[in-house]
């Protein structure tokens, strides 16, 4: 199967609602594409406008790609000491591979009926190069949710290298 190196950059935030009753907003983004989540650093500094400039890469099934059915979720959440992270607000987007250059799209909050924004969001992505990953031949689709599992085995297979590598140096 065909896919290729997805290049997805968070850059801020503006305006954000702020969750909090007491205490400063201290807020960072999960971003969601084929079946991946990453995470930026938490803004300790910013508040309602966060600023990340966090690069991630994520592997997309090329025919993804072709059908331009790349789909995102970003979203929001402010850190907390004691209590789980609140939820900020976030994007669902279907993205255009192809398309190169900054974009600024309302933060909306999925406990909202109002059409309102709760801040901005401004993001890039690039495609990078194409890649081949072999599937077994009892596979039965090459969808990204398929897609997922292989990404969970090659990370799987990653941590049992870097346990090696860790237990190489504690021998030596």
């Amino acid at each position: 199967m065909e896919a290729r190196y997805f290049y997805f950059t968070v850059h801020s935030a503006r305006d954000l609602i702020d969750v909090r009753h007491f205490g400063e907003m201290k807020v960072y983004a999960k971003v969601s594409i084929a079946g991946m989540s990453k995470y930026t650093e938490v803004d300790l500094v910013n508040k309602t406008n966060p600023e990340w400039n966090t690069r991630f890469r994520f592997f997309v099934p090329e025919e993804d790609i072709i059908r331009e059915d790349v789909d995102a979720v970003i979203e929001l959440f402010c850190r907390r000491s004691f209590l789980d992270d609140k939820y900020v607000g976030e994007l669902n987007l279907t993205l255009r591979p192809f398309y190169k250059g900054e974009c600024n799209f309302s933060v909306r909050r999925n406990d909202s009926n109002r059409n309102e924004s709760f801040g901005t969001l401004k993001f890039s992505h690039e495609l990078g190069d194409k890649i081949l990953v072999v599937r077994d031949s009892s596979s039965s689709s090459s969808s990204s949710k398929n897609f997922s599992d292989i990404i969970d085995i090659l990370k799987f297979g990653l941590e049992v290298v870097k346990v090696g590598m860790e237990v190489a140096k504690i021998m030596n």
